[in-house]
């Protein structure tokens, strides 16, 4: 099994009308997320998110924008690295072009996700923290992936009480 390297790239991408291009995660963490992965798999966080876009979702980056990032202690399926269990983020907009071809190994329900519906996830996924859904019930329906919930709420695409945003980050650590 291979050991984490502590670093990943996560990608958001909207479309004209405001909505985000999401898929629910075909493999660990459950989770409704934008295109992500670990950055050593491709070399720069760049290279990695154009490759983890076009990996996933068949489409081709032609613009990246910086907008947020930092450390989480969000699980993984590799061995824990060098820092331990945990991801050093960096998070871009994307522009992209293409037609939309999913990974069917990575991804199932690829949709695009207007912002009302973007909330009510991540208030299943605070449901879910605040354990008033079971973890089989997220796992069949599920919200938000944990770790993108501190992501979308630094953007403003969702609105998470600080305190359900503590509840949250305890399900991603």
């Amino acid at each position: 099994m291979k050991t984490c390297d502590n670093t990943s790239v996560g990608i958001i991408i909207t479309d004209r009308q405001g909505r985000y291009l999401m898929f629910e995660r075909a493999t660990f963490p459950p989770g409704t997320a934008p295109a992500a992965g670990h950055i050593d798999d491709h070399g720069t966080a760049e290279d990695a998110g154009r490759a983890e876009v076009e990996e996933e979702l068949g489409l081709t980056v032609i613009g990246l924008t910086r907008i947020t990032g930092g450390w989480r202690d969000n699980p993984c399926r590799r061995l824990p690295g060098a820092r331990g269990p945990g991801h050093d983020w960096t998070i871009y907009q994307a522009t992209v072009t293409g037609d939309l071809a999913p990974s069917a190994r990575e991804t199932k329900n690829v949709r695009w996700i207007a912002p009302d519906a973007l909330q009510e996830l991540a208030d299943r996924t605070v449901a879910y923290a605040r354990g008033r859904i079971t973890a089989a019930e997220f796992e069949a329906a599920p919200g938000i992936e944990p770790v993108w919930m501190q992501w979308l709420t630094s953007i403003a695409a969702i609105h998470i009480s600080p305190d359900d945003l503590l509840w949250a980050d305890e399900l991603s650590g």
